[in-house]
């Protein structure tokens, strides 16, 4: 019994030997000497020496804790001298899935495309019923197309001063004006009494409120996905296809029963309601990234140096010519219908909605596509197909059948551009310049999304249908060339997921 006593008398003064060496030690720290005696001593005569190890290592730890801080501090000042921080589109996404909050900005900018470009798709009615009603004896066909494509350009070219006002007031904010001033030109359309007040209200304004409410949210999808990029912005654009199956009809339906004033009244106030819905929806990642210009408005805002390159002046010639000839399709179906194959208004109207709703098909299914075989090979194909079935189809649809095999196939293609128009601009200039990048483009459709539809309905007046449909074609096909010479320049292997 005395032998263990002394075991144990000779343990207890061992602990606390190397108690009183490990207090007296100093302890290297990040290059720094730190003696141990910087915290209070445990108590030598605790009875379980094991409680005042604990204390000890409590004080240990909350003092590491401290440098360890300070020394994250430092670290993060030093990356951002050196410019080592992610920047907000550098940081990986927690989940691309069906819990990610990008789905509801998906939800946003459908409901913004199916109203914006619903209401162009349903302009063929107006134009149909101002041209021979209304108007019949003030304007022609070149002229009446005007208010259909200024709205249309307008949309898509205000894009690009649009920037620096979502910087200041956010995307949010741009696109609560345009939920106000698109459904209120709609609404002043309705008691207009001259054909030049229609080109304000029903052109500028619509293109204008459009504009607010399109750009922001065209681009917020592609923030909160990558893998699934093209998919989420397919979603979105196809409702623009689907506003054409919707409103089309529903337009060409309400001027039979309440004649165009009120039907535009009513249209407005559905307008009105559907954008409330999706501004609320709306949520961004990130701004636009600050320009270094002092001006609000300078060349900063608009444009970024590292954007300038071959790969995106060819982007930029696409987006030029191939707004010559999509459009045209859509604007003169009705007519087409009614004047060569001897249909009603309500058939023109119904093949409008089939060329609409493949439309919105083939953009969400363009965009699924384009993830699995390549976005530069998928925009190649579909446009430069589009163009091919104008040019080989329309040219020979003598029959209803023929024309609705060709309203297919034209849907299924014809806006496939505008699905991965977003998505191939992040591919070029990065999804950081993506606002910048679309807002050039887009201003770059301009001339042809005012100037297409009216030209093609000239060359119908003064030509004939031939050399309005053969016009309506080649610029698909010229684009789609362009964007196979962008596609080899990316990667010239040529079966490349590109």
């Amino acid at each position: 019994m005395s032998s263990v006593a002394e075991a144990d008398l000779s343990d207890q003064k061992t602990i606390r030997s190397t108690r009183s060496n490990a207090s007296t030690s100093k302890i290297p720290v990040d290059g720094q000497i730190i003696s141990a005696n910087a915290s209070p001593n445990v108590i030598d005569g605790a009875p379980f020496p094991v409680l005042g190890s604990v204390q000890e290592i409590v004080r240990i730890i909350t003092r590491e804790s401290a440098v360890a801080s300070v020394n994250q501090e430092q670290t993060m000042a030093g990356d951002q001298e050196k410019g080592n921080v992610l920047h907000p589109w550098e940081v990986p996404l927690e989940t691309e899935g069906w819990r990610s909050p990008g789905w509801l900005c998906v939800i946003s900018s459908f409901l913004v495309n199916f109203v914006v470009f619903g209401n162009t798709f349903a302009w063929g009615n107006f134009q149909r019923l101002y041209l021979e009603n209304v108007f019949a004896d003030q304007t022609d066909a070149f002229r009446i197309a005007f208010i259909g494509t200024l709205a249309n350009s307008v949309l898509l070219a205000c894009g690009l001063f649009l920037t620096p006002i979502i910087q200041r007031i956010g995307f949010r904010s741009t696109m609560v004006i345009g939920a106000i001033v698109c459904p209120l030109g709609m609404v002043l359309s309705s008691v207009t009494t001259a054909l030049g007040q229609l080109y304000v209200t029903q052109g500028l304004m619509i293109g204008l409120g459009g504009a607010f409410v399109f750009s922001p949210s065209l681009t917020l999808p592609s923030q909160w996905f990558t893998r699934n990029r093209g998919l989420a912005t397919g979603i979105a654009v196809s409702g623009s296809g689907i506003g054409g199956v919707a409103l089309s009809p529903m337009t060409e339906r309400l001027i039979a029963l309440y004649g165009y004033r009120m039907a535009l009244r009513i249209l407005g106030a559905t307008y009105f309601g559907i954008l409330v819905i999706a501004v609320v929806l709306a949520k961004s990642r990130y701004l636009p990234p600050k320009s270094t210009s002092s001006s609000s408005f300078g060349l900063d805002n608009f444009w970024d140096k590292s954007m300038a390159s071959r790969k995106f002046l060819l982007l930029a010639i696409f987006s030029f010519i191939v707004p010559f000839g999509y459009t045209g399709p859509f604007f003169l179906t009705p007519t087409y219908v009614t004047s060569v194959l001897g249909g009603t208004s309500a058939q023109g109207s119904a093949m409008l909605s089939v060329m609409s709703g493949m439309n919105s098909v083939c953009r969400i299914s363009l965009g699924l596509l384009a993830d699995r075989t390549g976005r530069l090979n998928t925009m190649f194909a579909c446009t430069f197909l589009a163009g091919i079935f104008v040019m080989a189809i329309w040219e020979f649809s003598t029959t209803y059948s023929v024309f609705a095999v060709f309203s297919v196939l034209y849907g299924l293609t014809g806006g496939g551009f505008v699905s991965l128009f977003p998505v191939v601009t992040a591919e070029i200039v990065g999804v950081q310049h993506i606002q910048k990048g679309i807002g050039f483009c887009y201003f770059l459709t301009m001339p042809g999304s005012l100037l297409g539809s009216p030209f093609i309905g000239l060359l119908q007046k003064n030509r004939g249908w031939t050399a309005a449909i053969q016009f309506a074609g080649v610029p698909s096909v010229a684009a789609g060339l362009v964007m196979l010479v962008l596609r080899f320049m990316v990667n010239k292997k040529i079966l490349a997921r590109v």
